[in-house]
């Protein structure tokens, strides 16, 4: 009979200790989820609020530079250069 006991402990322990393995490798997925959610939705925003900058900064048919490291882009709105094609004609 003791040794049943001993079996059963054993068996009790083991079931535990998978348990509490299962539920902390959820947790941290469903962690993992939210980080990664946070880190799409910065991106998003970032991304919205160049656009948002850029179209801004030609609305007037101003020139804006964009940097990327070391490449150098000149941006202008084109009914900006159709204007003045029209103009000079």
């Amino acid at each position: 009979m003791s040794k049943q006991k001993t079996v059963i402990a054993v068996l009790l322990i083991l079931l535990v200790v998978a348990l509490a393995y299962i539920v902390f490798d959820k947790w941290q997925l469903a962690r993992q989820r939210e980080v990664i959610n946070v880190y799409r939705q910065g991106y998003s925003q970032g991304l919205n609020d160049t656009v948002t900058t850029l179209y801004q900064q030609t609305e007037k048919c101003q020139i804006t530079t964009i940097n990327l490291g070391n490449l150098t882009k000149q941006v202008v709105d084109v009914a900006c250069l159709k204007q003045e094609a029209a103009a000079a004609k």
